[in-house]
């Protein structure tokens, strides 16, 4: 009896244990569904549901105004890489704040909903750990 009660207790143990653990799972799912949000890595080759287009990001600039500063503009996140639509490939390159100057592949459009990490004053972030939210609709 007194072996079931240690039992129970040890199970009450770990899952208050398992609860008080909180971890935030990054999938790096490499497909993509055109006309939902979607999150993509640097270098990585992602290919669309149906499988009749490809994205690959080539670099992600974040010139946003970390957070613990004052700045006179709240900079951008550009995003360049390339997209294959039926064996055809093209550039593309976007802008989350100047959107005049975006570039997308022809018949779709591509827009910034979100990239993560935030900049923090003090701290360096490696490109590969850049993430960033694209939507990407057909026109």
């Amino acid at each position: 009896m007194k072996l079931n009660a240690t039992i129970k207790y040890l199970m009450i143990f770990f899952l208050f244990a398992a609860m008080g653990c909180e971890e935030t799972v990054i999938t790096s799912d490499p497909v993509f569904t055109v006309g939902k949000v979607s999150t993509f890595r640097i270098n990585q080759l992602y290919t669309s549901d149906n499988g009749k287009n490809t994205l690959i990001i080539n670099e992600i600039s974040d010139s946003r105004c970390p957070e613990g500063l004052a700045c006179i503009w709240q900079g951008e996140v550009t995003v360049k890489g390339e997209w294959t639509d039926s064996n055809n490939k093209s550039t593309f390159e976007i802008h989350s704040v100047v959107n005049e100057q975006d570039k997308s592949p022809e018949g779709f459009t591509i827009k910034i909903a979100d990239a993560q990490p935030y900049p923090k004053y003090g701290t360096d972030s490696k490109p590969e750990d850049l993430r960033v939210a694209l939507l990407i609709q057909k026109n």
